[in-house]
This record gives structure tokens, sequence and C-alpha cells, in this order.
């Protein structure tokens, strides 16, 4: 049965603070997030305004609090949580598994985490890769983005993000340096691309564990994609060489997107500053 909210459950629930939950949990937003959660039967506690209920997946032996609308419109996010928030738990960590991983190196923004796991979950990815140079996938703002994407691609913290790349077949998009066209490359086999932060991209060490570089030609006159856009232009590419073994590699076409980019830029990943 709903018992009204205490001030414990405000607590939680009005912070972006991973240290303010629980440890081994995370906090979701917003219907379409919270539906999700539920059908992972990943929530210990909803928090919500009592006609939202109704509107919700079956919640059995998940706690229910509730608060006004009033009330939970003076939350943190208000005007994007929708009225529900939930409490879940943050799935064990497990051994690397698969052999298509996407790896994030220094990606501190963590809008731009969740966008990236939303188009890794879009694409097939098998598991996600950083360390603690990034921001956490279970930060509430990354949760949000992601549409909770985190509870279908395992993701994996790691101490030393260029050691873990080394036996993997790690293609780091980056604007510098020797690089090919991302649509020459053959990613049939298995294959880990790398996304690097928003400021200086791919950093040296991590560059040095991959088998080469890749990037986006552009349009002339640009060479600014996010993070996010450019991860999910790869993934494009590498699960449309994936879905069939007679797929073929592309031959980049002539024309108007140029080939190479600004030698001196210092843009982040493939030019994508965000």
């Amino acid at each position: 049965m709903p018992s009204p909210a205490t001030d414990e459950d405000f607590q939680i629930f009005d912070s972006l603070r991973e240290s303010h939950r629980p440890p081994g949990q995370f906090v979701g937003d917003g219907i379409r997030v919270v539906r999700r959660m539920l059908a992972r039967k990943a929530v210990v506690r909803l928090l919500c305004s009592p006609d939202l209920l109704d509107k919700l997946p079956p919640h059995d032996g998940v706690e229910v609090r509730t608060a006004p609308r009033e009330r939970l419109d003076q939350l943190v996010g208000f005007r994007l949580h929708q009225g529900v928030m939930a409490l879940g738990r943050i799935p064990p960590e497990t051994p690397l598994q698969g052999d298509f991983h996407v790896a994030l190196d220094g990606l501190s923004n963590a809008e731009n985490v969740g966008a990236v796991l939303r188009a890794c979950a879009a694409f097939g990815v098998d598991g996600l890769l950083y360390d603690g140079s990034c921001a956490s996938p279970w930060m509430r703002r990354a949760v949000r983005v992601s549409l909770a994407a985190a509870l279908q691609v395992p993701v994996h913290p790691v101490p030393d993000l260029a050691e873990s790349l080394r036996p993997l077949n790690a293609w780091a998009a980056h604007i510098h340096g020797g690089r090919r066209d991302y649509r020459e490359v053959d990613y049939r086999g298995p294959v880990c691309l790398v996304i690097g932060g928003e400021d200086k991209g791919v950093t040296d060490r991590v560059l040095a564990a991959c088998k080469g570089v890749i990037y986006i030609p552009m349009a002339d006159g640009w060479d600014c994609l996010n993070a996010a856009s450019s991860a999910a232009v790869l993934l494009a590419e590498v699960a449309r060489q994936r879905r069939s073994p007679r797929s073929t590699v592309q031959s980049p076409p002539s024309g108007n997107p140029r080939e190479t980019a600004d030698a001196d830029s210092s843009d982040s990943a493939l030019g994508t500053p965000d």
C-alpha cells in the first residue's frame, strides 16, 4: 500500500549527487524512465503523486511513497521528473561479454554519457567501458537522457582504460594524427569504439592502446559534432556492417564532405566540443 513520503524520501530524491543515495542504488525520473526501470524489475522505491499510480506498470513488491504534486514540484528537476521518480538497484558488475563495445575516455558531461548510452542500446552494443575520468552512467542526468539504458547495456567501470583496451580491437574517434574515414574500417569482427572527452578528445595513452584512429568527414567549413552525435553515426555504421555477414565496407564517396579536418584544430573527439 502507498504511504506518505517522509523527509528521508525527499532527501534521497532531492539531489543530483550520488553520495546522497544508498550504496548500489540510483535515481531515475520521468514516466518513460520509471516505466523502463519497472519493466527491468530494478525499482526499490517509487515516489510520485497519487494520480500517477494508475499510469505505471504493475509494481508489486515495490515501496510506494506519495506526495502532493505541489511538494514534488519543489524537488530538483521538477520540470523533467513529471511527478514520478524511482530509486533503483544498480545491477551487479559482470565480466565483459560479447564483441561489440564502446569505451568512454574523459567524457565528463553526464548528459553526453546518457546520450551515448542511449545510442549504444539502439545499435546493440554489448557493453560500455569507462574510467574515473567520466561521469557515471548512474548519475541522475545520465539515467534520464539514456532512458535508463544502463539497465540494458552492461556498463563496466575500469581502473585503467588503456590497459583494458589493449586486448580489444579498439578504434579511437579522434581528429588528430593519422586517421581513416570511419566507413573504410571493417567492423564485422570484434570491435570497440572509443569516444573521447568534450575538450581534448581521446588521451594519448588511450590512443596508444588503440589499433587506429577514425573520423567522420564533414561539409566544407564545418568540423564539429558533439560526442553523442558522433557516437550515433559511428555505431550506425558498425551495426550496418554487422547486420549481415555479407555486408560490405563502404567506399567513401567523393564530393562536398571533406576527407580531412584541420590538422591544427583543438576540438575534441571527431571535432566535437560540447
